[in-house]
């Protein structure tokens, strides 16, 4: 594996910021049954029902849940009804199963993020939505993925049509603070890269080839002027790589996967496992020569290896902490990452890719398809 912080990034241009981002707001997945993975999300993620909508709310052709914790927000909606906007999303299930619709951002004005996109060259496939405390229009992105971008007043619902649910006391070991990263797998890696680099003013944080000798991808990640908003695609670099095999399976390009932000990985990830959450499996090896690779760390060595926790030391001053699911929906797609940061670490393990993508070939073998 080669990987290396990109040469493109222009110290010049780091106020640029043409859309007005402030953050990612929420993940909508278009889903199969709508109480059954907001259950889950709830049940071994440790998150909380935050609102709900449906036909009977104002919502059309749909019914959904908001969950999350910290900053994450899920919307998990399923079809209701024989509306149109029903048929897109069975459209969008029948083609893809379950996965990632939108990612949304939170910006300082959504009328003039939907303008300055449209006018950089994106497709416009929902024009503005003007009600009570609440702004949002969207363009397309890779494949059938689209970006929302939104306003809501403080003290608003979620969005028009959903009614928000009071929450509850959180006493789960889990601890979610944000979205940290969302992958893309994609057929033409540049092409996205282009595209965020033209539409967002992102810039390259970093660039990435990994090969197995089985199967091998390339990787870059864009980023937005702060570095809160990073999003790494990949494209497949091989007949048989896995990302190929996931654009198969998934019909086309997606998310792959979505790295949440935690304060301590060895709880969450523990209480997770309780929880049934399936995780890679990490073979002991790894951990005979982790000391040697990554220097010394704060967390006990016992300790990542009963979980078996990912380490990848990317600065001097700074290292990761990480673990990946095994794909959740019954296609082999989209999977989450836990990550926790220390010090001033900024990559996305690097070091552990190699093991990742031996582990989710492993899956693969199991599965038949290599």
């Amino acid at each position: 594996m080669n990987s290396h912080t990109s040469p493109e990034l222009d110290p010049s241009r780091a106020h640029i910021n043409p859309l007005g981002l402030r953050s990612i707001d929420h993940i909508e997945f278009i889903v199969d049954n709508a109480d059954e993975w907001a259950d889950y999300h709830v049940q071994c993620m440790g998150m909380q029902k935050r609102a709900y909508g449906d036909e009977s709310t104002g919502l059309k052709g749909r019914r959904a849940f908001v969950v999350g914790q910290g900053r994450v927000n899920f919307i998990f909606a399923e079809p209701q009804g024989d509306s149109p906007e029903a048929n897109q999303l069975r459209a969008h299930f029948d083609k893809h199963g379950n996965g990632v619709k939108d990612i949304a951002f939170r910006v300082k004005n959504a009328a003039n993020s939907l303008k300055t996109a449209s006018e950089s060259g994106a497709t416009v496939v929902r024009d503005l939505d003007v009600q009570d405390g609440f702004q949002a229009g969207s363009i397309a992105a890779y494949g059938d993925t689209i970006h929302t971008f939104l306003e809501r007043d403080r003290g608003a619902p979620f969005a028009p049509g959903y009614q928000n649910i009071p929450g509850g006391i959180e006493d789960s070991d889990i601890h979610f603070m944000m979205i940290d990263h969302v992958v893309a797998n994609v057929e033409d890696m540049d092409q996205w890269c282009d595209y965020y680099r033209k539409i967002f003013g992102f810039d390259q944080l970093a660039h990435f080839n990994i090969d197995t000798g089985r199967s091998s991808l390339m990787s870059k990640v864009m980023k937005d002027n702060l570095g809160y908003i990073k999003l790494p695609i990949n494209e497949p670099s091989s007949e048989n790589s896995q990302i190929q095999l996931y654009l198969d399976d998934y019909k086309g390009p997606g998310v792959q996967h979505i790295a949440l932000l935690t304060s301590n990985i060895i709880t969450a990830i523990s209480e997770m496992r309780s929880n049934g959450v399936d995780f890679l499996h990490v073979p002991d090896t790894y951990f005979e020569e982790l000391p040697g690779r990554v220097g010394e760390i704060e967390e006990p060595l016992d300790k990542l290896q009963e979980n078996g926790i990912l380490v990848d030391r990317d600065r001097p001053d700074g290292y990761l902490l990480q673990l990946f699911t095994k794909p959740i929906f019954e296609r082999p797609t989209l999977f989450y990452e836990v990550i926790q940061r220390k010090g001033n670490s900024d990559g996305f393990g690097e070091g552990n890719f190699q093991a990742l993508f031996e582990a989710i070939e492993r899956e693969q073998e199991r599965r038949g398809l290599l």
